[in-house]
């Protein structure tokens, strides 16, 4: 049981780099984020390992949030302490967007992809794969587009971008001049986290998940990952179903506990 806690904790860790927050501040050993209320993620605190010894946590990090206009939100995941979401549950906290940890083997996602790419979709295969090392204004644009965000959203992105550690790469699939699918992949270690994975609403069912993964899976191989993870809504099927063709299982999940007040505003 100790083995696999601290599996979910490393686990956790990583896949937090991945999404850096604009400022950030501690409570003990606990990381509060905040980036002006653009996704629970980029805005809540990162609550893994034991509790704070400082027996006033929960103030300081209500009293942080209010101080910047936003509601107090947790990650509570299975790396979570025990009992914490029963304590928040308690002290009026919300329970929001569940979501899974899913987590697989690259080699059997690049065979897998491979695979349903040859027999399915072949015509996937003529998409123009574009990867840069660095977020561009191109993929910026798109990934706003594809995404229905509205330009304002344009400066966390670009600097959630910037922010994400190396070994990083930003996927683009184009059909005729046309920009299909997106994807963000980055290396740490033995493990590569995929973010901002989307296919374009018109052109889906053709098989397009299946090309931009399999692409960031063969760039995250040649990095140095034999393993892969991703983040998803548990209540977005689709995407569920896809990532579970391909190999990958669900390891936990992990959920929000947000307490809103009338000032306060955050983003999923």
């Amino acid at each position: 049981m100790q083995t696999e806690q601290y599996f979910f904790e490393y686990l956790d860790r990583i896949a937090a780099n991945t999404w850096p927050a604009e400022s950030n501040t501690m409570v003990d050993h606990w990381l509060i984020r905040a980036s002006n209320g653009i996704t629970k993620r980029a805005n809540s605190v990162f609550a893994i390992g034991s509790y704070p010894r400082d027996d006033n946590w929960l103030s300081h990090v209500e009293q942080f949030y209010h101080s910047h206009g936003l509601p107090a939100i947790f990650h509570v995941s299975s790396a979570s302490p025990d009992q914490l979401d029963n304590l928040l549950q308690d002290q009026g906290y919300e329970l929001d967007t569940p979501c899974y940890m899913m987590t697989a083997d690259c080699q059997q996602v690049a065979s897998h992809a491979e695979e349903r790419i040859k027999k399915q979709y072949s015509s996937a295969l003529d998409l123009e794969l574009v990867i840069t090392q660095s977020v561009t204004s191109e993929w910026l644009d798109a990934f706003l587009f594809l995404e229905q965000y509205p330009e304002e959203r344009r400066g966390f992105y670009q600097g959630l971008c910037e922010r994400m550690p190396a070994s990083k790469a930003f996927f683009t699939l184009k059909d005729q001049g046309q920009t299909v699918a997106l994807g963000t992949a980055i290396v740490e270690g033995e493990w590569a986290g995929f973010v901002n994975v989307i296919v374009h609403e018109e052109h889906r069912g053709k098989g397009y998940g299946y090309a931009i993964l399999h692409a960031m899976t063969i760039w995250s191989i040649t990095q140095g990952a034999t393993q892969q993870y991703l983040q998803v809504i548990a209540n977005n099927v689709p995407a569920v179903t896809l990532y579970e063709k391909l190999g990958y299982q669900m390891k936990y999940g992990y959920h929000y506990r947000v307490k809103y007040d009338l000032t306060a505003l955050v983003s999923s």
